[in-house]
């Protein structure tokens, strides 16, 4: 099968393994809050009034310190999800089987991680079946519905192909920056902290340095501000107004400091 991509179309040479799940019907589906008729834009956030909160991991193309995420996201106990590229299938299927045997749910976080903006609706559709059939390879669950744009930046013809294929589009609420040169575990647990609030979908990067660290710091100190966390799910479904507040280029224009696309997402 062929992917299109970034302004071409490239043959998928590393071809999906010979016991990828091929049976449509066979795939396991979840049991999912929001439907492509319910999430008409961009969601970075929930409206509440619950001091409620969704952790959430992007993972890119390379796999980084993702062995040391994982556990420490399971022993934080509490739910998180995680966003997968394709392209890190097709690198180490072995850390995406670990996500998957730890019990996070995974989304889809396209094949190689290249900006919506770039590209043809019809390269976007092909950019999510892409990740998709490869997470499935492992997990047998389909990724959808949530997917995460790459930079959080986006189009209204890509939004409109998303949904086209199944998922809504989600970013973030604050991004702890965890992947930028210059981060530290006080400075990544800081800005959470900082801009957190109630319906917030906190952003780290399972492959870098800090979030296996930044982890249980960034728990420590939400749960001691009276936060609960919950799944995404959970999260949408405890309100039924999402915040869709966004521009094009997906950034909240109602917390611009905490919700700045300034990751590279590709941890």
């Amino acid at each position: 099968m062929a992917y299109t991509r970034s302004g071409k179309k490239v043959a998928n040479t590393n071809s999906i393994t010979a016991n990828q799940n091929t049976n449509v019907s066979a795939v396991l589906p979840k049991t999912v809050a929001l439907t492509t008729a319910t999430c008409p834009s961009v969601i970075s956030e929930v409206a509440t009034t619950q001091k409620i909160i969704a952790l959430t991991y992007d993972v890119g193309t390379a796999p980084g310190d993702l062995a040391k995420t994982v556990p420490a996201a399971k022993a934080a106990n509490v739910p998180a999800s995680f966003f997968i590229t394709g392209k890190l299938v097709e690198k180490d299927k072995a850390v995406v089987q670990q996500i998957h045997d730890a019990g996070f749910p995974i989304y889809n976080h396209t094949y190689d991680n290249l900006r919506f903006t770039t590209l043809t609706p019809t390269e976007v559709q092909a950019q999510l079946q892409a990740a998709d059939d490869l997470i499935r390879s492992v997990t047998n669950e389909t990724t959808k519905p949530y997917a995460r744009i790459p930079y959080g930046a986006s189009t209204p013809e890509a939004l409109t192909a998303m949904r086209e294929a199944g998922y809504c589009g989600l970013t973030w609420t604050v991004d702890g920056l965890d992947i930028e040169s210059t981060a530290t575990l006080t400075s990544v647990t800081n800005r959470i902290t900082r801009y957190a609030k109630p319906g917030a979908i906190i952003l780290l990067h399972a492959g870098s340095d800090l979030a296996a660290s930044a982890t249980p710091e960034v728990v420590k100190a939400l749960q001691a501000e009276g936060y609960r966390f919950v799944s995404l799910d959970d999260l949408f479904r405890a309100v039924t107004t999402v915040n869709t507040n966004t521009n094009s280029a997906g950034t909240n224009i109602n917390s611009p400091a905490a919700s700045a696309n300034t990751t590279s997402g590709q941890a």
